[in-house]
């Protein structure tokens, strides 16, 4: 299975899996193959209703220098109707889901997934589409980036940011010091070896907590670690073990936010250790 065919029946399952009640959300899930957008709406007016069509759209710009390929796209298309009124397909009603309620719950289960094993979705945008009289349509595109960091970083055996923030470890320059001395009418200069120093470590990115009282937590386990001062082994996303590590300082980037679709406490930041020991 090529990679395109893994991330759109990947993309497919999820879908496919969420749940109204004891139900399917969905009564239609499928893969479509990109077409002229009427006859995309023409064969979504045709399903058993509510239908999600999952389009494959190609690559976004890649760096041109560096001749790298970019992301994968794709859409996914949501259908919805009521026989009694249009306000109902949009916002619901005793027997219709509503498009809007269809929008809000697949964006919530794409975003930041992970599908074909390394790739995350992020949502670009939603938006209604016109679709033929009666059929109410909504369009949400996806970009599929490689991850490289799969796992949480660890310090003392635990992932002091939290299983779902998002930190990736920069190693610092590992630094030998030296003595330098010289003597008269001798070309060049001669060297001790004064041994390896500290390096600097940072964890750079955004903490996540299902709320404010679980990101609270977190941040006041990263300050106790901070102000014990205590060294411990730092194991990055990669397996790498970094010993003797102590946490010099944490830096919050700008204001706590919110998740815009699962109001997750959001806080960007930057936690920097320093190896003792090279």
């Amino acid at each position: 299975m090529n990679s395109w065919t893994a991330i759109e029946a990947a993309v497919r399952s999820v879908l496919a899996g969420l749940t109204q009640g004891e139900s399917g959300l969905l009564a239609t899930v499928k893969g479509q193959t990109w077409r002229e957008r009427k006859a995309v709406l023409a064969a979504l007016a045709r399903e058993r209703l509510p239908a999600a069509y999952v389009l494959t759209v190609g690559r976004d710009t890649g760096e041109k220098e560096l001749r790298r390929p970019g992301r994968h796209l794709l859409n996914v298309w949501l259908a919805e109707r009521s026989l009694r009124s249009e306000q109902e397909g949009w916002g619901g009603g005793e027997e219709v889901t509503g498009l809007l309620t269809l929008a809000a719950r697949v964006a919530e289960a794409l975003e930041g997934s992970i599908v074909d094993g390394d790739r995350r979705l992020r949502l670009s945008d939603g938006q209604p589409v016109g679709g033929p009289v009666g059929l109410l349509v909504w369009e949400q595109r996806y970009a599929l980036g490689r991850q490289a960091e799969m796992v949480a970083p660890t310090f003392g055996g635990r992932a002091l940011a939290g299983a779902d923030s998002e930190m990736r470890v920069e190693l610092g320059p590992l630094v030998r010091a030296g003595s330098y001395f010289a003597f008269p009418g001798v070309n060049g200069v001669f060297e001790r070896n004064l041994g390896l120093r500290q390096r600097s470590i940072i964890w750079r990115g955004r903490l996540r907590a299902s709320d404010d009282a679980a990101l609270n937590a977190i941040e006041a386990d990263i300050e106790g670690e901070l102000a014990d001062g205590q060294a411990g082994a730092m194991i990055d996303a990669w397996g790498r073990s970094h010993g003797s590590c102590v946490i010099r300082s944490y830096k919050r980037v700008g204001p706590r936010g919110r998740d815009e679709l699962d109001g997750s406490a959001l806080q960007d930041g930057e936690i920097e250790f320093v190896q003792l020991l090279g």
